[in-house]
């Protein structure tokens, strides 16, 4: 998946080279073109490299303690003296033992197959800032791509042409004629310009979720959790309450008990959005807890 991921972004880098730049040169030849698209192609790769390679936060007998007293067990969706049955010592809160890598991984969030590597909580920023510069190298992508295409469309008037249809009669170009005239003078341009506008969305969304784990304080281990744990309650509360007789004073608490239920939102670990941008790009709790010893 890592390779597969280079090996895309080079085929669109590929079209930028081959179709877009003698585009952009022909018609405005009087600006770089290259200078911002490989600042951000090579600030991507920077951070995807950085999130494949950097360690997670991966715990060991040796930094056992230090992981140990960061966060403090909230006795829902982390309890004291549980054991991991393949490391064999105590997890500390907020980590999980993960199946793919085989190891315990310190604030554990999930296992990314295209980084190969999990997420945790040394190397989250580096993901995140993965997925911010992705996001905006498809986003240039686009923007540029257009703008060729535009550029040669305004250039040789295409628009204000007309065509011979088989039938004999003369037509103006319609935006559906031009977009075909287009796909068959740059099919790859045209081509990486539908894909980018396809898959942004996903990407986008994605990434947007991820930023609101960040400003939240939870990951993505702990929203299943939580998940799992209102469906528990849910369920208990609803085989207690099964069992009383059903008055109007009983009907209306369950409304009320419903309504709760669907507004609060568990999130034992947010304490903010500053305090939880600073805990995640400048690992201030690490930091503070060092100088405490």
């Amino acid at each position: 998946m890592q390779l597969m991921f280079v090996l895309i972004v080079l085929l669109g880098h590929a079209v930028f080279l081959f179709d877009m730049l003698p585009i952009l040169y022909k018609y405005e030849f009087e600006k770089n073109h290259v200078v911002f698209p490989m600042f951000v192609a090579f600030t991507n790769f920077f951070f995807f490299h950085m999130s494949c390679t950097a360690d997670p936060g991966e715990i060991t007998p040796s930094n056992l303690e230090k992981y140990s007293d960061i966060y403090k067990f909230d006795y829902k969706l982390y309890y004291p003296k549980t054991f991991c049955r393949t490391c064999h010592f105590m997890k500390p809160a907020r980590s999980k033992h993960c199946s793919i890598c085989d190891r315990c991984v310190y604030r554990f969030d999930h296992h990314c197959i295209w980084t190969n590597n999990d997420v945790g909580g040394l190397n989250v920023r580096y993901f995140i800032m993965f997925l911010l510069t992705l996001v905006f190298m498809a986003a240039n992508g686009v923007y540029v791509a257009s703008h060729c295409l535009f550029l040669y469309v305004e250039k040789h008037d295409i628009m204000k042409a007309s065509v011979l249809l088989n039938s004999g009669e003369i037509q103006p170009v319609t935006f559906q004629i031009a977009f075909q005239h287009m796909f068959i003078q740059f099919p790859r341009l045209v081509f990486l310009v539908v894909s980018l506008i396809l898959v942004i969305p996903m990407i986008g969304t994605f990434t947007a979720y991820h930023l609101f784990l960040i400003f939240t304080n939870q990951t993505t281990n702990e929203r299943y959790k939580t998940i799992e744990i209102k469906d528990n309650e849910q369920d208990h509360s609803n085989s207690v309450k099964g069992r009383q007789p059903l008055t109007e004073c009983n009907i209306k608490s369950r409304i009320i008990s419903g309504r709760k239920s669907k507004a609060t939102k568990y999130r034992p670990y947010n304490y903010g959005i500053f305090s939880n941008l600073l805990e995640i790009f400048l690992m201030y709790n690490l930091k503070n807890k060092k100088k405490q010893r």
